[in-house]
């Protein structure tokens, strides 16, 4: 299998990706919601989101990160503000910085539910944190295609000066350095 850039790719590697993409994601929403109570968090969710990319550039390439339907730096503002609000809300109440404030919500059929401030702040942190390795992504592809540009720019210019040499034009230099 090859890829449009011409690399060849791991079928096996992309199946196993698509099969295991839905699995971390899910995994890395429940380590943030769970890293309020306990080990986890929206750094570590957000790492394994993250990882999830990951291996979806591996498995697809470039063409995965030029296809992003979503900027990494607007995911960086949302979840750096997302925090941030979190974090500040309770002074306009007269608390502390990040003092936690617990809502108790009643929907009709379900009961009695609970949100907790950690919880947005995590997710605030989840989402800067994929966003961060997004970009990461996103600057490596960029750079990658700088260099591809420079280098057919560099081939262009050889090709087109050995054709000028070939061509018996007055105007280039022999190899006795005589005109």
């Amino acid at each position: 299998m090859s890829g449009t850039d011409g690399t060849r790719r791991s079928m096996i590697l992309a199946e196993t990706v698509n099969g295991l993409t839905p699995v971390l994601l899910a995994f890395s929403i429940f380590l943030t919601f769970r890293g309020h109570n306990a080990p986890g968090g929206g750094f570590a969710g957000g790492l394994v989101m993250a990882a999830a990319v990951i291996l979806r550039y591996l498995a697809s390439g470039p063409e995965a990160v030029r296809s992003l339907r979503i900027d990494p730096i607007v995911l960086i503002g949302a979840g750096l503000a997302l925090a941030a609000l979190v974090g500040t809300w309770p002074l306009l109440d007269g608390g502390e910085f990040l003092e936690s404030s617990i809502w108790k919500f009643h929907p009709p059929l379900i009961g009695e539910m609970k949100l907790v401030s950690s919880s947005l702040f995590d997710i605030g942190v989840h989402v800067l944190v994929v966003g961060v390795v997004m970009a990461v992504l996103v600057a490596f592809v960029e750079a990658d295609d700088e260099v591809a540009r420079a280098n057919a720019a560099r081939e262009e210019l050889r090709s087109n000066a050995g054709h000028d040499d070939a061509s018996g034009d007055p105007g280039t230099t022999t190899s006795g350095g005589e005109r």
